[in-house]
Formats: C-alpha cells, sequence, structure tokens
C-alpha cells in the first residue's frame, strides 16, 4: 500500500508538472488579450507616407501590415507635426465624451510640446516613446509636386484594434498626398544673317527654380529625384535637332538660362535673358474656352503645348560678304581684273544680328593688297543697288594701312537690327600689283561681342569678340614684247618705240586718252594705255598691271633701217578664272575666340599666258640700200650728164656753122 500511494503521488506531480509547462508555452506565444489599457505603457506613431494618383485604398486599421495600393511610391522630404490635445480618461472613461473632431482639435490647448519629423526615403517617420492620450497630425511640409497634402487627423495612443478586443499601443498610419508633375520642351535655333533659323545642336542652359520673388535656385534633379541631366553639374544640352526635354517639374515658376553656345559656331550667346514658364498646380482655362490641366505650361499666364510648341530660344551671327565689281557693271563676290591705276568698286554686305542693340562691339575693318582705299568714297546704304544712304552720321571711318575701319555704335544700329547694309567705296589698284594667279586680296573682317552679358557683370566694357572675315581678289596681267630681226631671231632690236592701245566698246565717251580710229588700221573707239614702250638691251618690253582685253601694239620708231611695221599687232588678254570658296568656323581653345573665315581655296587661272604674262614677239626687215650721198656712183651719173651736156652743145655749135656756110 505505502508502494502505490507513493507511486500515486508521483504520477500525480509528473502531470502537474507537465500541465504547468504547457500554459508556459501557451503563453508563450500566445500573449493574453489585454481588453482594458495598460496605463503603465507608451506608445508610438508611425506614418508611412505615400505619393499617389489613384482611387484605390482601404481604411486603416493602425496595425503594421498594410500593403499600399499599386503604383504608390514612397515618399521623402514630407514634414508632420504631431500635438497632444487630451489625456483618455475624458474619452475612454465610465462618462465618456464624444472624441473632438479635427477642427475642435486644432483650439484644444497642447499638453506638452509639439514635435516635428520628416519622412525618411522610405517615406517612413516614427514618433516614439509617446505618453497615452489623443493627438493631431498634421502635415506641415512637402515637396513641391505635393499638390494634394493629406488632411489633418486624430490618432488615439492606444487605440482599438481592428477587432476590437485588444489595443495597439504601436499605431501604424499609411496617409497618401496627389501629386502633380509638368513637362517641358525648349527649342534651341541659330539664324545667320537674314537666312532661315536652323536647328542648333549643342548649346547649353541651366534650369533654374523661383524659391522667392528674388531667388532662383539652379535644378539638379526633377521632384521625383532624377537628375536632370547627364553631367553631375545640372547643365541640359540640347541634342541633334536642338531640343531640350525636362520631365516630373513640381508646379511652380521655372526657366532656362543659357550658359554656352556651341563651339565652331561663332553664334552670340545671350547670357542675359531668362526663358520663364511655369508648371501650373491647378486646373484653368485656355484661350479657346477648353480647360487644361494641372501640369500644364505656362508662358505668361497663357498656355502653352510645349511639345508641339516649344519655348524656341534664337542665338544670332552676324554676317558679312564682299564683292568686287568687274568692269562690265556686275558685282562678283569672288574676283575681277583691273590694270594698275584704275578705280575698283567695292560693295560689302553686312547682315546686321536682331539682339544689335545688346552688343558692346561691331567694327569692320578691310584690308587691301597693293590697293590704295580713295578717301571720302564710303558710304552705307539700305539698298543693294546703292540708291538709299542710311546710318548717315552715326558711324566713323578711319584709314588705316591702305584700307579703313569702321566703329559702329551698336545701340544706334537698333533701327537697321535684324536687316542689311550695303558699304559701298573705291580703292586703287596701285603700281607693283601682283601679276598672275595670286592675285591681289582684299580683306574685310567684322569684331562683334559674342556674349550678352547679364547686368551687373564685372567689366562690361570690354567683352570677348568673334571674328568674321572675308575677302576678294583684283587679278591683272602682264603684255611682254621680243623684238627681233626677222633674219636672226638672236638678234635683239634695241630703242624700238611703241604705243599701246585697248579697243573700247563702241559707246566708250571720246576726249582724253580714248579717241576714235587713232591710227590706220585701228578702226573704233581705242584707249591709249602706253606711249613711247622702248625696247631695252635685251630687245624687250614689259606691260604690267593690265586688265583684261583686246590690245594693240603700234610700232612708232624703228632703227638701223629697219622698216616700220605696216599695221598694228594685236595682243588680246583673254584669260578666265574662277576660285573655290571655302567657310572654316574655328573656336580657339584657349581664349574662346570665334573665327569664322571665307577665303578662296583654289584659283583656277585659264588661257592666261604664262602666269598671266601675254608674249609677243615682233620681227622686223631692213629696207633697201640706196646710194650714198657723195659716192662714186653719183660721180659717173653726174660726169655721164655733163658730157651729154657738151656733146650737145658741140653738136648745136656745129649745126650753126653749117647753116651760115
Amino acid at each position: 500500500m505505502k508502494r502505490m500511494k507513493k507511486l500515486l503521488t508521483g504520477l500525480l506531480t509528473l502531470a502537474m508538472t507537465l500541465s504547468m509547462m504547457t500554459m508556459t508555452a501557451f503563453a508563450a506565444e500566445t500573449p493574453a488579450k489585454m481588453p482594458t489599457i495598460d496605463e503603465t505603457k507608451k506608445g508610438s506613431i508611425t506614418i508611412h507616407k505615400y505619393e499617389y494618383n489613384g482611387t484605390d485604398g482601404v481604411t486603416g486599421t493602425g496595425e503594421d501590415n498594410q500593403i499600399p495600393p499599386e503604383g504608390a511610391e514612397q515618399l521623402a522630404d514630407v514634414k508632420f507635426k504631431i500635438t497632444k490635445i487630451a489625456e483618455l480618461d475624458t474619452y475612454y472613461g465610465e462618462d465618456a465624451k464624444a472624441l473632438p473632431t479635427v477642427e475642435q482639435a486644432k483650439t484644444m490647448t497642447s499638453i506638452g510640446t509639439p514635435i516635428v519629423q520628416t519622412t525618411d526615403a522610405t517615406g517612413k517617420t516614427k514618433f516614439d516613446n509617446l505618453t497615452l492620450g489623443l493627438y493631431l497630425v498634421q502635415e506641415t511640409e512637402a515637396p513641391a509636386q505635393i499638390t494634394g497634402k493629406v488632411g489633418d487627423f486624430l490618432v488615439s495612443v492606444p487605440m482599438t484594434n481592428a477587432a476590437g478586443d485588444d489595443w495597439l499601443y504601436d499605431v501604424h498610419v499609411y496617409p497618401k498626398n496627389s501629386s502633380t508633375y509638368g513637362e517641358v520642351t525648349l527649342q534651341k535655333k541659330g539664324k545667320i544673317g537674314s537666312a532661315d533659323a536652323t536647328n542648333l545642336k549643342g548649346a547649353q542652359f541651366k534650369l533654374e527654380v523661383q524659391k522667392n520673388p528674388t531667388t532662383w535656385e539652379q535644378v539638379l534633379k526633377n521632384n521625383k529625384g532624377e537628375q536632370i541631366s547627364t553631367t553631375n553639374d545640372g547643365i541640359l544640352t540640347t541634342d541633334d535637332n536642338g531640343k531640350i526635354k525636362v520631365k516630373e517639374l513640381a508646379p511652380g515658376n521655372y526657366r532656362f538660362v543659357e550658359v554656352k553656345v556651341p563651339e565652331d559656331t561663332g553664334y552670340i550667346a545671350d547670357l542675359k535673358t531668362p526663358h520663364e514658364f511655369t508648371v501650373a498646380a491647378t486646373k484653368g482655362m485656355k484661350e479657346d474656352g477648353t480647360e487644361y490641366q494641372a501640369g500644364s505650361i505656362l508662358i505668361n499666364g497663357k498656355y502653352v503645348d510645349t511639345t508641339s510648341n516649344p519655348i524656341e530660344v534664337i542665338n544670332y551671327k552676324p554676317a558679312v560678304e564682299k564683292e568686287v565689281q568687274i568692269k562690265a557693271g556686275d558685282w562678283k563676290n569672288a574676283s575681277a581684273d583691273y590694270s594698275v591705276g584704275d578705280t575698283i568698286p567695292y560693295r560689302v554686305t553686312v547682315d546686321v544680328p536682331a539682339n544689335i542693340a545688346d552688343l558692346k562691339t561691331f567694327t569692320l575693318t578691310d584690308t587691301p593688297t597693293n590697293q590704295e582705299y580713295q578717301i571720302d568714297t564710303l558710304k552705307i546704304y539700305s539698298d543693294s543697288s546703292l540708291a538709299t544712304e542710311t546710318l548717315v552720321g552715326e558711324y566713323t571711318v578711319t584709314s588705316e594701312n591702305s584700307g579703313w575701319k569702321i566703329t559702329f555704335d551698336p545701340k544706334k544700329l537698333s533701327s537697321v537690327a535684324g536687316e542689311k547694309i550695303y558699304i559701298s567705296f573705291k580703292m586703287t589698284l596701285k603700281e607693283g600689283a601682283i601679276v598672275g594667279s595670286t592675285g591681289n586680296t582684299n580683306k574685310i573682317n567684322l569684331d562683334y561681342s559674342n556674349k550678352i552679358l547679364p547686368d551687373g557683370t564685372p567689366d562690361p566694357g570690354t567683352p570677348e569678340t568673334d571674328k568674321i572675315e572675308n575677302e576678294t581678289t583684283v587679278y591683272t596681267f602682264a603684255i611682254a614684247v621680243e623684238k627681233v630681226d626677222a633674219s636672226d631671231s638672236t638678234k635683239k632690236l634695241v630703242g624700238v618705240t611703241f604705243d599701246l592701245y585697248r579697243k573700247l566698246s563702241d559707246d566708250a565717251a571720246v576726249g582724253g586718252n580714248v579717241s576714235e580710229n587713232p591710227v590706220k588700221g585701228l578702226t573704233g573707239k581705242f584707249e591709249k594705255v602706253e606711249t613711247d614702250l622702248t625696247t631695252n638691251t635685251e630687245g624687250k618690253i614689259s606691260v604690267p598691271g593690265l586688265a583684261k582685253g583686246d590690245y594693240w601694239l603700234v610700232e612708232t620708231k624703228t632703227i638701223d633701217n629697219y622698216n616700220l611695221l605696216k599695221a598694228p599687232i594685236n595682243v588680246p588678254i583673254t584669260a578666265t578664272y574662277s576660285e573655290t570658296k571655302k567657310t572654316e568656323t574655328i573656336t580657339d581653345t584657349t581664349t574662346g575666340k570665334t573665327t569664322t573665315t571665307t577665303t578662296i581655296e583654289t584659283k583656277t587661272l585659264t588661257n592666261a599666258g604664262e602666269a598671266g604674262v601675254f608674249k609677243t614677239v615682233v620681227k622686223n626687215s631692213k629696207g633697201f640700200t640706196l646710194p650714198t650721198t657723195g659716192g662714186i656712183g653719183t660721180f659717173v651719173f653726174t660726169f655721164a650728164g655733163i658730157a651729154m651736156m657738151a656733146a650737145a652743145v658741140i653738136l648745136l655749135i656745129t649745126s650753126k656753122k653749117k647753116k651760115a656756110e
């Protein structure tokens, strides 16, 4: 019996131990629900912030297990303020009052100091270690794209769970904000002179957002946190179509500011003029009465679809073309031919940029080779026919290095902004002008400001300049005569004299060196070009500096019983020439100065003799040798004559005697 009692007692003890272990394990796995508030605890409010423009969603439970709707994105940098406005006894006690509305809560005296925190990169912030009570939660600041902020709301710490059988001391809320974004397109174009504007690749801009009425800040990232450019400095560069597109911009005021024009173009950079636009925060009405949506682009308060009608920004560049007048009266932009001493008319066409009044420098310089500027011949016209003068008294001309320089005050050119002006002047071809294909150039240089600087820029009186160069060529030729003996060409005739004539058109005016039918063999109107051209010790004459034409040599004096030429000799200068022009624009990487140069790349002369010299060989023969006065031949004839006369006298006397007899 005693043994049985001991066994039973052991079994009962084991059962009680196992029973206690089971209860302990169960308690550890499933905490007991507490339908009453444990006032010794503290709680927390965790805010999960999302950006969401949809309509799907569920009512919050306060628990940390809610799944946001599809398309919701975590939203950082949102500030929340929580304020304790009441203890729980008032609302959860035996004589509980109805919970206050949000508007009522805003008027209640706070308990303690409000707490402000900002959501992190995951859109979350946690207000921890809170005393139990009723809290007012307010969103105080959000990124600019948030146009639908969440309303103020109340949170109880703790709050009853969704099942209604327990208290949540750590409360999770999932407020969502609606957002608005805009997309803008800029179109960059370049306009050279009066030519049509073309898309300009490689221009650089920065985008700025207005922070207050006087402060702008560069935008490096859009309002989704993405870099707006491929470079860390946020500089935007126009693409192959001359466009810049920026997406995901929050409502606000923005502006594009030009930073740099493309290299090797010579365009004038406008660093002064901002191109402003607004991303609308709300809906509005278009000019046609239809509605535009929030996020639309407004320019000067008016709706603009910049996708189809981009913000257009034009860079300007002046243009210069130089022409020389040929003898027939037409203008050529490459070359002509003249004789030494001739007057050479020139015309320079300048396309004045539309933004000329904003420039600091606009200067033209003419530099000739073997030519001399004829003082006071320079005038400026508004038409290519050179009929109507313009800008009279609005510029100064100085003579420099046989050429000239015009210095303009750009502001005084505003009357011709975006238009052409024509500069007319005259040169004289000087002695020593180069004969042949090299020719005698005449260059025009335009120096102009390459930037329009913002007001207040240090030292605005000395801006950087770019240059445009253009040139023409004046050709001149030569006639070379060699005088030799007709029977022995190695014998050179020294001292033979010629006059040189050039045939003119039938309508040429007679007078001065021009006459009609000047000598036998020259029919028509001729200009006497040179007189008394005399062969040198090599029997040669050289006449350089002649324009193309129909030339005639007339021998006026011969030597050593050589016969004069019976008729003038024709020596035509029939050269034809052509040129290929090349334009290059190069930016100096050290100075940043850009030069656009138009030069004659190739010069082709045909029928141009030898290097522009037209040669002719003139052969002369001697005349008959007549008896020398006082020589033997004359004496014989004289003696014979006297003898004949004496015979006649004797015969006459003899005859008279016979008659007498």
